[in-house]
């Protein structure tokens, strides 16, 4: 399988790393969204149709978000089960972000990641998905609508240990719009006071008290905050998502073996 990948601004992890590259050189870099391939190059199959309801539009960039708003308010379930060849992991949706969590509600609800795959590994950085070059995918991406989100940034959630954020384009995206499909769950690293004090230095953002020793306790990606919408974090499983983490990767931090995995909303859970 070829893997195309369009990263973004490269931002480095580690103290005093500060390269604006767009080139993939290391793996402190930023999330991403793929690049999906154009409509006219799917044959998609009849199955896969069937499984996308005619009643939903097709979501474009102009319709997303006033869809999402109207879809998301009609349902209470703030919990996801991500069921992996390690075990479960729950996130929990923030409905102050709420673009983002009705998203990812109504992919789940679409069966968008029945299954999805995690693509992308970066040991004390993060694990990342949801965008895999597979054909039914793709065929699911173009049914739904290609599109992205409006950026929800808000100051009390960052990018701790345990966040869930969607990639993004850095390419012709001044607005930071998120990705429509590809998630992504920080592990992270023990960010010192000296480090923070240079994220926020850098990049204008003011941290709490209660934010900085987050940080230097369990860990993070402050260079994320205020360049990727988080809408969610990990209730149970970090252990789980620890172990994806671990996984062999080749140059391109692709795992060598396929991490699959599935949703579903709490209330549908697999474990009931």
């Amino acid at each position: 399988m070829n893997k195309v990948w369009f990263w973004g601004l490269a931002v480095g992890a580690m103290v005093g790393c500060d390269s604006t590259s767009d080139a993939p050189e290391s793996p402190s870099q930023d999330p991403t969204a793929q690049v999906d391939k154009t409509p006219a190059e799917l044959v998609v199959d009849e199955r896969v149709k069937r499984l996308v309801a005619s009643e939903f539009p097709t979501l474009t960039n102009e319709n997303a978000a006033d869809f999402l708003m109207v879809w998301g308010s009609t349902v209470e379930e703030d919990l996801v089960v991500m069921d992996t060849k390690h075990g479960f992991i729950v996130v929990e949706l923030f409905k102050d972000v709420p673009v983002h969590r009705a998203n990812f509600l109504y992919k789940v609800h679409r069966r968008y990641f029945d299954p999805a795959e995690f693509t992308r590994v970066v040991p004390d950085f993060v694990v990342q998905g949801g965008n895999s070059e597979e054909e039914r995918p793709q065929q699911l991406r173009f049914l739904i609508g290609q599109h992205t989100l409006p950026a929800e940034f808000d100051g009390d959630h960052i990018h701790t240990r345990g966040a869930l954020a969607m990639s993004r384009s850095y390419n012709d995206n001044p607005d930071k719009r998120s990705s429509g499909y590809d998630f992504y769950i920080v592990t992270g690293r023990q960010i010192g006071p000296q480090e923070l004090g240079k994220v926020q230095r850098d990049r204008g953002v003011t941290y709490t008290t209660a934010q900085a020793r987050e940080y230097a306790k369990e860990g993070g990606a402050p260079h994320l905050d205020g360049e990727h919408t988080v809408f969610g974090r990990v209730v149970e499983g970090m252990d789980v998502v620890d172990k994806l983490a671990a996984t062999p990767t080749d140059e391109s931090d692709w795992p060598l073996t396929r991490l699959e995995v599935r949703m579903d909303w709490a209330g549908d859970s697999f474990r009931n």
